[in-house]
């Protein structure tokens, strides 16, 4: 009888750093949706905070004060519309993933509004 435990851990080798790549790009994966239905959710406030005659600046602090840190918010009028776009962004774990997606990844949530 032979003995393949040899076998089975250089296997184990060349398979392992393929599992960690997936297993962190799943990660980040999720950090960029969960990032970005945050962003969703405080659209709303955003958009609350404009209607008060609030600019970029006093919105930004506003959501900092509610924990919401390292957001920017660009608001832009045009004739009776305005965009409001929030954007954050969001740092890889995965190694060589830059290669793939742009490290920081920039997460954007744009909402159009009519100016009444």
């Amino acid at each position: 009888m032979r003995n393949n435990k040899g076998q089975a851990l250089i296997e184990f080798v060349i398979i392992l750093p393929v599992i960690i790549l997936l297993f962190f790009s799943f990660i980040d994966l999720g950090r960029i949706i969960l990032e970005n239905n945050k962003l969703e959710g405080i659209t709303s406030i955003a958009i609350e905070e404009y209607q008060k005659d609030k600019d970029y600046d006093d919105i930004e602090n506003y959501l900092a004060d509610m924990g919401y840190k390292n957001i920017t918010v660009d608001i832009y009028k045009n004739g009776d519309i305005t965009t409001i776009t929030l954007t954050k962004n969001v740092d890889l774990i995965t190694p060589g993933m830059d290669k793939i997606i742009a490290d920081p990844y920039v997460v954007k949530v744009e909402r159009t509004i009519n100016n009444e």
